[in-house]
């Protein structure tokens, strides 16, 4: 096995894949830049090495047998591989460069994910950002993003994370209306409250709410936390906010402790072949070490 080995190469791979592509020698051989004799003889050289028929011959076209057909599937996993660890290397020394994809929703970008990117592009000007903003996941599986950065306590299996903190969230009112005031949970659950809509239903804050107020007592429902921050700065009810997302309003006060069971993990995700990327790599390693350095600050309650 290992004097095969020693004379099977990559050019050996990238053969068998281009025949593979083209189905026949003519286009195949077109494609590697050698005439069809040459490509033949290096074919039949191959299949006599291995002791295997690679392709099955009709007329013109040529078909791979289940041996070839693994070969080619071999071919176009180490190639993309290949391809990734050049990329990466390259970057380690010209340095990073492209665009990084980042799905996330609006809380979650304005609390915490902005210092992080500005922060990375002071030190990577090369690199620049795309940043989609929903509630809903974005599927990075078919690459609709590279990076996902969430608050879940759910995290799908086909999906890299690494945890980078905790949003803890708790009851605020308009000062205008609330500051001074004692009040405890049970008596907070009479008085106007703001929700969210079905499509943050996978929040435990909305969930929460749903369970403990009464109906009649929720007056409005809104699809963002910055919606019910809005609201609650115009006086329109109480509510529950993360902590974090709080401290932009001087004039919200909060009105109970900080609730344990409803508080969720940020995560940033990756697909594992998205995060093979240097860049990827680098930019959340970036992000874990900037919180992990602010997190007094950053998750104070």
């Amino acid at each position: 096995m290992n004097k095969l080995l020693n004379r099977f190469s990559w050019d050996d791979l990238k053969i068998i894949q281009a025949i593979g592509e083209y189905g026949n020698l003519s286009r195949a051989s077109a494609f590697l830049d050698i005439n069809n004799s040459t490509l033949f003889r290096r074919l039949g050289a191959l299949e006599e090495l291995l002791g295997l028929t690679l392709f099955l011959r009709h007329r013109t076209q040529y078909v791979p047998t289940s041996a070839g057909a693994e070969l080619i599937a071999l071919a176009m996993k180490t190639r993309e591989e290949l391809k990734c660890t050049l990329s990466n290397v390259t970057e380690e020394v010209r340095g990073f460069i492209g665009e990084i994809r980042i799905a996330t929703n609006d809380a979650l970008l304005h609390d915490y994910l902005t210092p992080l990117i500005a922060s990375f592009s002071i030190q990577n000007p090369l690199i620049s950002f795309f940043v989609s903003i929903g509630n809903e996941d974005v599927n990075l599986e078919t690459g609709g993003a590279d990076i996902a950065f969430r608050a879940t306590n759910t995290i799908p299996e086909t999906l890299s994370g690494r945890k980078v903190g905790i949003a803890r969230w708790a009851i605020y009112g308009n000062k205008a209306e609330w500051e001074g005031v004692s009040v405890n949970i049970e008596q907070l659950k009479n008085h106007r409250w703001l929700g969210f809509t079905p499509s943050l239903s996978c929040l435990r804050a909305h969930k929460w709410v749903e369970s403990n107020v009464d109906k009649d007592n929720i007056v409005y429902r809104g699809d963002s936390v910055l919606s019910l921050a809005s609201a609650i700065h115009n006086r329109m009810g109480i509510g529950l906010l993360p902590v974090m997302h709080s401290r932009h309003y001087d004039d919200l006060v909060r009105l109970s402790p900080v609730f344990t069971d409803i508080e969720e993990e940020l995560w940033f995700l990756a697909h594992p072949q998205v995060r093979k990327s240097a860049k990827i790599r680098e930019f959340i390693n970036h992000c874990a070490q900037y919180i992990q350095e602010h997190e007094a600050e950053i998750f104070a309650e």
